[in-house]
């Protein structure tokens, strides 16, 4: 059946969401969807639902990006049980999930946890002023685990790489001590401007980290501005397009660090960068491209990794890895391709700032 979707009333409004909360509604049992949409209508937060019936239908809207959290259902026809949060975690497995089930039972509830649901919610034990909350609640959770795994990764990246900078500038500083020759000092000397490079990112990773107010962000100012920036670059800026998107104060950090990657990696001596507002599908397409030396495919799954490095120019491997936490974070997507005739382009789709939105 086609997604119902479930347009709510002008009233209350969360504080960190002006704009409606969009919720994906896995539910097959007619009454219990009914009676959900409505409970979500009559809600002093601001929700929008798009409801479908089956799992299968349900992984492609969660891929578009368009949805912020999602309420399963266990008793679907398709898939019952756990195996119907199992697929959905497979498809989706970065949407915060809230579990609705019609029993209690403790070990259950156990199991979805363990399978990455944030909260479980039980028919008939909450309405519409609990049911906001356990959806805020599990997107918050989601938010929180991506941010200890961010911080455990880039505390590895920083220690490990800061300790081989060190070791370099005393080993550096020990030959000159001996030999007297400035080439040593030069080591050292770049060993401390990469530690301090380094450093620097860390201020990119707080924005990962520590995610502000989400608002429109005007693409086309912000992208000239990064281009400004960036004009000392021996390198041919081609900006088009213009759009709106629902971010915050890290989405210039996702393009600089795009822009850089090809200043910084390519040889490139023109930038392409496009626009693409799509209303029908809700979002807004950045491509970002080089005429560069391009990237070989075998690398390209393995640029997001967290300290990945890649050439005689790679540098903290923060980067990328930063790049995708982001938009991941704002429920878009990054990719990466070969670009016409030669080079590399960057592909970002986020969500499109709709109209009237608070």
């Amino acid at each position: 059946m086609p997604p119902i979707r479930a347009m709510p009333r002008p009233q209350g409004e969360c504080p960190m969401h002006k704009a409606p909360i969009k919720v994906l509604v896995i539910i097959a049992r007619d009454e219990v969807r009914r009676r959900i949409l409505e409970m979500m209508d009559r809600s002093t937060i601001k929700l929008e639902a798009t409801a479908v019936s089956t799992v299968a239908e349900a992984v492609p809207l969660a891929a578009s990006g368009h949805h912020e959290v999602t309420l399963i259902d266990l008793e679907l026809p398709e898939l019952p049980g756990l195996d119907a949060l199992a697929r959905f975690r497979e498809g989706a497995p970065r949407m915060p999930v809230t579990v609705l089930t019609d029993s209690s039972d403790q070990s259950r509830m156990e199991k979805c946890i363990q399978m990455g649901a944030q909260n479980i919610v039980v028919l008939g034990h909450f309405d519409e002023v609990s049911l906001p909350t356990f959806l805020m609640c599990a997107m918050e959770r989601c938010t929180a685990e991506e941010m200890n795994k961010t911080l455990r990764v880039v505390n590895s990246i920083l220690r490990h790489d800061v300790m081989n900078h060190l070791t370099v500038i005393g080993g550096s500083l020990e030959l000159y001590r001996m030999k007297r020759d400035d080439k040593f000092l030069s080591s050292a000397t770049n060993a401390v401007e990469r530690s301090v490079d380094l450093i620097k990112k860390m201020k990119e990773v707080e924005n990962v980290i520590s995610p502000k107010e989400m608002k429109k962000v005007d693409l086309r100012t912000t992208l000239d501005e990064l281009v400004r920036k960036h004009s000392h670059a021996p390198v041919q800026f081609m900006v088009t397009g213009h759009g709106g998107v629902l971010a915050d104060d890290a989405l210039g950090s996702v393009f600089d660090n795009i822009i850089s990657n090809a200043l910084v990696h390519s040889s490139t001596n023109v930038v392409r960068i496009e626009i693409d507002d799509r209303p029908d599908e809700g979002v807004c397409q950045v491509r970002i491209s080089d005429q560069g030396i391009g990237i070989p495919d075998e690398v390209k799954p393995k640029i997001w990794q967290e300290g990945y490095k890649y050439g005689k120019s790679g540098q903290s491997g923060l980067g990328l890895f930063i790049v995708r936490k982001v938009v991941e974070r704002y429920g878009g997507s990054v990719t990466v391709e070969d670009a016409k005739p030669k080079g590399t382009a960057f592909v970002v789709r986020l969500r499109r700032w709709e109209d009237g939105a608070p």
